[in-house]
């Protein structure tokens, strides 16, 4: 008897439940028609847009006249004249001109008639960049090969001999 008692306790709690859960969702979102559309419900009410203008208006009957024509008269707007200034910025030629079609003007650019890509790109896969390469295609070390360091200094006696005239 405890065990039916019980299955009749929770059947009934739970059927409470889903009534509550019912009614909260029947309220709280918008109603589903028999296609599984969601349908929009609104509703609106006059009377109390009316009352909430009255207590504005401080809950006044003898609203006067005056007021309702102040708000109707209609302000024409007022045109001047007015002087403006009017600049003209000149800027110097060398910001204007890119030599190099880099994408930076000659006044900012560093090398103004070498491209900047010229700097990081190597071509011929020697190890110097394409604006330093002075052989084109070829492996700029392999010039050096003949040259020696006698004094053992670290730099080719030729150079030394350039710098030292």
């Amino acid at each position: 008897m405890k065990k039916v008692f019980k299955k009749a306790i929770s059947f009934f709690s739970i059927s409470i439940l889903f009534l509550a859960v019912s009614a909260f969702w029947s309220t709280a979102f918008p109603s589903i028609d028999e296609k599984g559309r969601m349908i929009s419900i609104a509703s609106a009410d006059d009377e109390k847009d009316e009352e909430d203008e009255e207590d504005d208006r401080g809950g006044n009957d003898n609203y006067s006249t005056s007021t309702a024509k102040q708000k109707e008269e209609k302000v024409k707007p007022v045109y001047r004249t007015v002087m403006v200034q009017k600049i003209i910025t000149v800027l110097d030629p060398i910001f204007t001109v890119d030599t190099d079609t880099d994408g930076v003007v000659d006044g900012l650019d560093p090398h103004p008639t070498i491209p900047e890509k010229e700097f990081f790109t190597d071509d011929d896969n020697d190890g110097i960049a394409n604006a330093f390469d002075a052989h084109v295609g070829e492996d700029d070390f392999a010039y050096y090969e003949q040259e020696n360091d006698e004094n053992g200094n670290g730099i080719l006696d030729s150079y030394e001999a350039v710098a030292g005239n």
